[in-house]
C-alpha cells in the first residue's frame, strides 16, 4: 500500500503538468498568441441568394385548382441569407472561402473586425474542391499565409477559426484526426475529396475559414461536419488541405477560373477482396472501370479491367489520383503503367483539357441463380421490355434477398466480365458459374448500370 501512495505521489506532478499542455517557455499557451495573429484576417461572410421554392406534393395532384382557392399567393421563390467565414490570404484583400458559402449568391456583404465591405468582387468558384476567392478593395489588411498541408501528422494540434451561429472570430482547438478523407457526402466533387479530418469543433457559419496549425499557418480551409442526425458538433470536421487550395488560387487569381488535365475514366480502388478475387499479390492501385468514349484514355488503349499502378513515375494511390491526372499540364504525355491479364504494360497517354461539366452516370449487374442472382440473355424478352441496347453481357432480373449479392447487384444491370473472364453471352456466364459456383473466395463482377460501370467484389 505504501509503495502505490509513493507511485500515485511521484506521478501527480506530471498528471498536472500534462492537463496544462502544451505550454510555452512562460508557462502560457501558445494558442494565444496564434489566434492574436490569425483573428484579425477571419472575416465573416453574409450571402443572400433567391431560392425556389418547391411546391408541396399535396399541390400536385387533381385538387390542385381546389387549393389554390385557399392560397392565391402561395409563394415560388423566397429570399434566404447564409453565413459563412472566410481568410484573407492577401494584404490587398484576396479573401479565401467555400465555393458553398456564395454559390448563387445575389449580394455577399463581408465583415472584417473593423469594417463592413458591400462591394465584393467574386474572383472565381471551384466546385470541385469547394473553393472560390473574393476580393474586396482594400490595402495593408491583415492576413494569414497558406503552410504546406503535406507536413502535418495525424495527432498534430489545430485551431478552427470561424464565425459559427454568427458568432464572430470563435476560436476552437484540436487535433488531426486523419488525412486523406475521400468518399464523403459534402459539397464539392467526390472525385476530389482529400480532406484533412479534426475534432477542433466546427458549426455552421465555420465554413470557409482557416484551419491553422500551431505556428499559425493555414493548413486547411474548414469545410463541413457530420452529425449523424445529432443537433451539433460530434468532433468529426472536414478541411480541405491548404496543398489543394494553392494550386486552385493560382488558377483563380490568374485565369479566374481551373483549369484540370483529363484523362476519362471511371474508376475504383483495388481493395485487398478484389486483389485476392483477381490473383493479384497485393492491393495497390487502381481497377479501371469504365473508359470513356473518344477519350484520352481510349485513344491510348486503356481497358476496363486495368489496374493503373503509375501515372507518370509517381505511384498511384486512389485518393491522390485524380489530382495527379487534374495537375498534369494539358497536351502532354504520360507514360501509365497497368496490369493487364497479370502482365505489366505501359502506355502513353496523352492529357487533354477536362470538360467543365461530366456526365456522372450511374451504375448496374446480371440472370440463372447463383449467389442469389437470376440472368438471362440480352435477346430475352426480359431485356427487350427493359430496352436495353448492349451487344455484350447478361442481364439481371432477379436478386434473392438471402443471396450474397442481394446489397450490390440489382435487377437491371448487365454483368460484362467476372474475375478475369469476359461475358459475351449466357454460355460464358453458365462457363464462369459453373467454375466458381463452389469457391469460397471473393468473386469480381464488372456490371453496367445504366451508363456506367462499376467493379464489385462480392464474397460467397
Amino acid at each position: 500500500m505504501r509503495k502505490f501512495a509513493i507511485a500515485v505521489a511521484l506521478l501527480v506532478p506530471f498528471l498536472c503538468i500534462a492537463q496544462r499542455m502544451p505550454l510555452n517557455e512562460e508557462e502560457e499557451s501558445p494558442f494565444v498568441d496564434v489566434a492574436k495573429r490569425v483573428m484579425p484576417s477571419v472575416v465573416n461572410i453574409s450571402a443572400e441568394k433567391v431560392v425556389k421554392i418547391k411546391v408541396p406534393d399535396e399541390f400536385q395532384d387533381p385538387f390542385f385548382e381546389f387549393w389554390k382557392k385557399f392560397f392565391p399567393e402561395f409563394p415560388k421563390e423566397q429570399r434566404e441569407k447564409s453565413l459563412g467565414s472566410g481568410v484573407i490570404i492577401t494584404e490587398d484583400g484576396f479573401i479565401l472561402t467555400n465555393n458553398h458559402v456564395v454559390s448563387g449568391a445575389e449580394k455577399i456583404v463581408v465583415k472584417t473586425k473593423e469594417k463592413t465591405y458591400r462591394n465584393v468582387k467574386v474572383v472565381g468558384k471551384d466546385p470541385l474542391t469547394d473553393l472560390a476567392l473574393l476580393k474586396i478593395e482594400e490595402k495593408d489588411l491583415p492576413y494569414s499565409e497558406l503552410g504546406n498541408s503535406d507536413e502535418i501528422e495525424v495527432g498534430d494540434w489545430v485551431m478552427a477559426i470561424g464565425n459559427p451561429f454568427g458568432l464572430e472570430r470563435t476560436v476552437t482547438v484540436g487535433i488531426i484526426s486523419a488525412k486523406h478523407r475521400t468518399g464523403i457526402k459534402l459539397p464539392g466533387s467526390r472525385a476530389f475529396q482529400d480532406f484533412i479530418q479534426t475534432d477542433a469543433a466546427i458549426n455552421p457559419g465555420n465554413s470557409g475559414g482557416p484551419l491553422v496549425n500551431i505556428r499559425g499557418e493555414i493548413v486547411g480551409i474548414n469545410t463541413a461536419i457530420q452529425t449523424r442526425g445529432l443537433p451539433g458538433n460530434i468532433g468529426i470536421g472536414f478541411a480541405v488541405p491548404s496543398n489543394i487550395a494553392e494550386g486552385v488560387l493560382k488558377d483563380l487569381m490568374t485565369k479566374g477560373k481551373v483549369e484540370r488535365g483529363y484523362l476519362g475514366i471511371y474508376y475504383q480502388e483495388v481493395t485487398r477482396d478484389m486483389a485476392e478475387g483477381l490473383g493479384l499479390d497485393r492491393a495497390r492501385g487502381i481497377i479501371v472501370s469504365q473508359v470513356v468514349k473518344d477519350s484520352p484514355a481510349e485513344k491510348a488503349g486503356l481497358e476496363e479491367g486495368d489496374i493503373i499502378i503509375e501515372f507518370g513515375e509517381e505511384e498511384v494511390t486512389y485518393s491522390q489520383f485524380p489530382f495527379m491526372v487534374a495537375r498534369t499540364p494539358i497536351g502532354e504525355k504520360v507514360s501509365v503503367r497497368v496490369i493487364r491479364d497479370k502482365k505489366t504494360i505501359t502506355l502513353k497517354v496523352r492529357i487533354a483539357k477536362r470538360p467543365s461539366e461530366e456526365t456522372v452516370a450511374e451504375v448496374e449487374q446480371e440472370k440463372n441463380f447463383w449467389l442469389g442472382i437470376e440472368v438471362a440473355g440480352l435477346s430475352s424478352k426480359e431485356a427487350e421490355t427493359l430496352g436495353v441496347k448492349e451487344k455484350e453481357g447478361v442481364l439481371v432480373i432477379n436478386v434473392q434477398p438471402e443471396g450474397a449479392a442481394y446489397r450490390y447487384i440489382k435487377k437491371g444491370d448487365i454483368i460484362k466480365k467476372i474475375n478475369t473472364e469476359y461475358i459475351e453471352n449466357i454460355q460464358d456466364y453458365n462457363a464462369v458459374k459453373k467454375k466458381l459456383e463452389n469457391s469460397d473466395k471473393p468473386i469480381v463482377f464488372l456490371v453496367k448500370r445504366g451508363e456506367a460501370s462499376r467493379f464489385i467484389t462480392i464474397t460467397p
